[in-house]
């Protein structure tokens, strides 16, 4: 029987929050939104299950080309993000609370190290968007910085995070 589920969650975050509480920031172009999987061993759905839960889950990784890093520089040209929800066969976990990504979009991300107990152990190494949807803005090429609840002058999102 196919599973789907929806869920939600949020606390709400500043831009000096969403910089203190992240490992790393960058900004970066959207390379590739690769295919979701389950967080079971071969990627495939567990047997005998009939609910997802942290132990059963399907997630997707986002291949970020970074161009420039704000907090804690790297050598590393690309990073993998990683996102609750997909969709492997007939099997859908959507989540109001994680951002969403295109192909080419032009994003600063917000980023801190997977301690979920579903997903941190899963390879490739990734990083999760902090404070969710609230961790990751839209550049425009306008100077603006866009999220679903908020928009800002790139300006002012950098300075707060200069801070």
């Amino acid at each position: 029987m196919p599973l789907y589920s929806k869920s939600s969650a949020s606390l709400l975050l500043g831009s000096e929050e969403l910089s203190n509480y992240s490992d790393t920031i960058v900004i970066g172009t959207v390379k590739e939104i690769n295919p979701s999987k389950w967080n079971s061993i071969n990627g495939k759905r567990p047997d005998g299950i009939d609910s997802f839960s942290l132990e059963n889950l399907i997630y997707t990784d986002i291949t970020i080309s970074v161009e420039k890093y704000l907090k804690n520089p790297s050598s590393a040209k690309e990073i993998t993000v990683r996102l609750d929800g997909g969709t492997v066969g007939n099997d859908t976990l959507k989540t109001d609370y994680e951002p969403t990504f295109k192909p080419g979009e032009k994003v600063l991300l917000f980023l801190t190290k997977d301690v979920t107990i579903g997903t941190s152990n899963i390879e490739p190494k990734h990083l999760r968007v902090t404070g969710c949807m609230q961790g990751k803005f839209t550049l425009t090429d306008d100077g603006k910085a866009v999220r679903p609840d908020k928009t800002v002058s790139q300006d002012e999102l950098l300075n707060a995070i200069e801070k």
